[in-house]
């Protein structure tokens, strides 16, 4: 037994013996085996279950920061100074392209774990289906949507052959009424906003009339319905859909028979014989105003009687017999080409000039007015409902389009028939007969010719006009006399000049001898010939 043996310590220290270098040592060590947590501010947080008390926790010891749910990824809450948010982060590739997806979801307390949480499911939903809506900077814009809609429409119209007059009226609604309200927002946001669209509606129709109103609210929605045919996104709700459409009646004002001897009068004094063509044959035959003034003189079959509508309203060509009134109406816009000297072809138009002249011309009826007259006369004649609707080149309800053809041909003789009635009415109506219709379109043609070299001459001395003012421009000469005011300075000037000022700045700023010469002559009497200096004097 070892007894008062005494075994060396490893670190042999006494107390209150410590030397400094070994406290610090111990420091150190302690240190090292203990490290404080989140040491750095930028560490991510580890992801919890988050609860409505925990955030209630974060908020009263104003703990801010983003804290991620352990439940559903991609949904975090961040707590700001004021108010706490819900937030959805994903991040994702698609075919080799990445892309993140970021949304505010609401606010905390409006919105607790478990609707933030539904939330968050359905737009990580949308984001593995594909179908997830993009953030507003990379969003259609309404007004990219818009440009491709009138591309659209331009298209068609060519497509057609027709004159893109619908796409000029939609540029103009989009411009001025359109645009400035939702040109900067997004398809979404407008899907989002029927209330919006609705109550713009009621106001365009307060400012702009019921129409109008209507027409503005069916471009938005078909420019929302050709952008989501591209993009799957958007939501199948129309931005329309809480629109409440004004009821429209359609104009059926046409010329009353009493009034048709005020028309006839007011046709002659029309100076143009190709014009009074026009709206002669609009009356015989019930043509629609933008049709007849595409007609060319291919479409005009004289052999076969018949005039040809090509590319019409109802997508086919309407076959339309024709009288001896109709056809003494497209020889008077024949002649008066002869006779003013324009080209005449098959290609040609027969009617050239007169695509707008129905909104211009001084006549009790006009445009389709007239087109609805043609009507009133065929209903009061007793015509059949059918012939009437071949006649006027619409399709009858109820029967396919491929039949309209059998049954026109079928029915040619009774359309003639019916055709020849309408126009001997209407000429009854106008106080004519066939000989006194060829009488008047004589007189008009006599004075379309006058007209048409008065037109001349005043173009002709129009253009000398202008070639005058474009030399005495070339030559340093004013194009027009000068005012007296103007006077009035050039000629202070002159007197200032010549009171001896002959120093050479003097000299060198002196008004040249153009100047001098338009003075001298303004300065003599512009009614007196004899006392104007000649042209080539200084």
């Amino acid at each position: 037994m070892l007894l008062g043996l005494r075994f060396p310590l490893q670190n042999p220290m006494k107390r209150g013996s410590a030397e400094p270098e070994s406290v610090h040592q111990m420091a150190t060590k302690f240190r090292m085996r203990r490290p404080p947590k989140h040491t750095d501010p930028n560490a991510p947080i580890k992801a919890r279950k988050l609860s409505d008390q925990h955030i209630e926790a974060l908020r009263e010891f104003d703990t801010l920061g983003t804290y991620p749910d352990s439940v559903v990824p991609g949904l975090r809450i961040r707590v700001g100074v004021h108010r706490s948010t819900w937030l959805f982060f994903r991040r994702r590739r698609i075919k080799g392209e990445r892309s993140t997806t970021f949304r505010a979801l609401g606010t905390w307390p409006l919105m607790d774990v478990e609707k933030a949480r539904r939330e968050a499911l359905i737009i990580a939903g949308k984001v593995a289906g594909g179908n997830i809506e993009p953030s507003r900077r990379d969003a259609t814009k309404f007004e990219t949507a818009f440009a491709a809609y009138l591309e659209h429409l331009k298209a068609q119209a060519a497509k057609r052959g027709k004159p893109p007059r619908w796409h000029d009226n939609v540029k103009k609604l989009g411009e001025t009424i359109i645009q400035p309200k939702f040109g900067k927002w997004t398809l979404i946001e407008l899907a989002n906003s029927p209330d919006v669209v609705a109550d713009w509606h009621v106001d365009v129709t307060k400012t702009n009339g019921p129409v109008s109103a209507n027409h503005c609210a069916c471009v938005v929605r078909a420019a929302y319905k050709r952008a989501g045919r591209r993009d799957i996104s958007l939501p199948a709700r129309l931005p329309t859909s809480a629109v409440e459409f004004n009821a429209e009646m359609p104009s059926q004002k046409a010329l009353d028979f009493k009034k048709f001897p005020a028309w006839l009068k007011a046709w002659r004094k029309i100076d143009s014989a190709t014009r009074q063509a026009y709206h002669l044959t609009e009356l015989l035959t019930g043509t629609r105003p933008g049709e007849l003034a595409r007609l060319r003189w291919a479409d005009v079959k004289h052999n076969e009687r018949n005039l040809v509508i090509g590319k019409a309203k109802a997508g086919h060509d309407i076959t339309i017999p024709i009288t001896e009134e109709i056809a003494a109406a497209l020889q008077m816009a024949r002649d008066d080409a002869q006779q003013l000297g324009l080209a005449i072809g098959p290609g040609g138009l027969v009617f050239p000039g007169c695509s707008q002249i129905s909104a211009r011309e001084a006549l009790p009826a006009r445009g389709n007015m007239l087109r609805h007259t043609y009507r009133t006369v065929a209903a009061d004649l007793g015509i059949d409902d059918l012939l009437i609707h071949f006649l006027m080149g619409h399709t009858p309800r109820g029967i396919s389009r491929k039949y309209v053809a059998i049954l026109i041909l079928a029915n040619g003789p009774a359309m003639r028939a019916a055709q020849e009635r309408i126009s001997a009415r209407t000429l009854k109506e106008l106080g004519l007969t066939f000989k006194t219709l060829r009488q008047e379109i004589a007189a008009g043609l006599a004075q379309s010719l006058e007209g048409g070299q008065g037109r001349e001459v005043k173009n002709a001395r129009a253009l000398a006009r202008a070639v005058r003012a474009s030399a005495r421009a070339r030559r340093g000469r004013p194009s027009r006399p000068h005012s007296a005011e103007t006077k009035a300075k050039i000629s202070a000037s002159m007197k200032k000049a010549s009171r001896g000022q002959t120093s050479q700045k003097s000299n060198a700023c002196r008004t040249s001898p153009i100047i001098r010469r338009d003075v001298a002559r303004a300065a003599t009497s512009n009614n007196d010939p004899e006392k104007r200096l000649p042209r080539g004097t200084t």
